[in-house]
């Protein structure tokens, strides 16, 4: 069974290789090429981000966009060119290779610059120069920890390990990636960068297409609730977490660095439903929402094929719609995304689809007639 998974991960490696695209490509080609120039210390010098040196009078700017491509270690080339491979297989065709890229950047370049400032500050704490001098800060950490957060929005429910104690889900890599990132850097196997780069790229990625990455849609961001922030958590602690994550975007909103979050939905007819949220395309989309949204256009068309005649307004049937209207003050649908949707989609008929629309003018004139 062993030989048959390392089979399988073999072939879907070869044909990621094979249809990759230019970005893709390129980021994995400059990966092996910073490793083998790893051998040479100066050109470490000059591509890795030196803190020191990245300060005037040096000005060692470009190392920004340089340093994740030099890695020291081979294993770490390997993971690096292995992940990068399989996980753009399935996010390069939703992006295209212009968004792939400019997601790279925007997560590489802030990491390297956030990780100088903390090496800065552990200058400040200890006043060891090795901090300004002699700790370069490389690797692609960051972006592979990107990409963790891509999948989880992709396809947060997929199980990619069962064992007889628990499923391992998508949505839970980031948090455990950390984890054993922190494990790793305790056993002083990865570099305290490593460790850094790998959760500033997590923060970064997820800060990103939660409220900046615009989509063909028009709108911009994924504001669903399987993407907050409390859902990289696990369930016990999640509570907690979505508090503090709630005041945070509160304070953005009034510093007018977020917008805040709107979320609406229109019954068209009484055989469709259009559903417009802030998020991602159709292709991006939570799946559990598609299956749902299917199941209840396929449950609403199977009632319109049973030819069922609609009730005829009566007086006696007036008169129950305007006292049941007295009791509504909104005139729309309200639909829970989250849990609910599956099973109001067995209940839902064209009656209730219908009747909260009727207007209080419509309702005078023929209760007049």
């Amino acid at each position: 069974m062993q030989q048959t998974g390392v089979q399988n991960v073999g072939q879907q490696l070869q044909s990621a290789v094979f249809s990759s695209g230019l970005t893709t490509k390129l980021i994995c080609l400059f990966c092996i090429i910073g490793y083998f120039l790893s051998y040479s210390q100066p050109c470490v010098h000059a591509l890795a981000v030196i803190p020191g040196r990245v300060m005037p009078p040096n000005f060692w700017v470009w190392t920004f966009i340089t340093h994740s491509f030099i890695e020291l270690h081979i294993w770490h080339t390997i993971i690096d060119v292995v992940v990068v491979f399989l996980y753009s297989k399935m996010i390069e065709p939703l992006w295209g290779t212009k968004e792939l890229l400019k997601f790279y950047f925007i997560v590489t370049i802030p990491n390297a610059v956030f990780a100088t400032c903390i090496y800065f500050v552990f200058y400040g704490l200890t006043f060891k120069e090795e901090y300004l001098f002699e700790r370069p800060i490389y690797g692609l950490a960051a972006f592979i920890g990107a990409y963790s957060v891509v999948i989880k929005q992709i396809m947060p429910d997929t199980v990619i390990a069962t064992t007889p104690f628990f499923k391992l889900k998508q949505d839970q890599v980031p948090l455990l990636i950390v984890l054993l990132s922190t494990i790793l850097w305790f056993a002083r196997t990865v570099p305290i960068h490593f460790l850094i780069m790998l959760s500033f790229g997590i923060i970064i990625s997820w800060t990103y297409l939660r409220f900046f990455q615009n989509h063909q849609n028009g709108t911009k961001g994924d504001m669903s609730a399987s993407f907050s922030f409390a859902s990289f958590f696990p369930s016990p602690i999640s509570p907690v977490i979505s508090v503090f994550a709630n005041t945070i975007f509160e304070i953005f909103v009034q510093l007018k660095l977020c917008k805040p979050f709107v979320k609406k939905s229109n019954v068209l007819s009484s055989s469709s439903l259009t559903i417009t949220i802030p998020g991602p395309e159709a292709a991006d989309a939570d799946r559990r929402r598609q299956k749902a949204l299917k199941a209840l256009n396929d449950r609403m068309k199977t009632k319109e094929s049973t030819n069922e005649a609609w009730p005829e307004l009566d007086e006696t049937h007036q008169t129950s719609l305007h006292n049941q209207n007295d009791h509504i003050q909104n005139s729309s649908v309200t639909i829970d995304m989250t849990n609910s949707i599956d099973s109001s989609s067995s209940n839902m008929t064209k009656e209730d689809l219908n009747q909260p629309y009727f207007d209080s003018d419509q309702q005078q004139q023929q209760s007049t007639s």
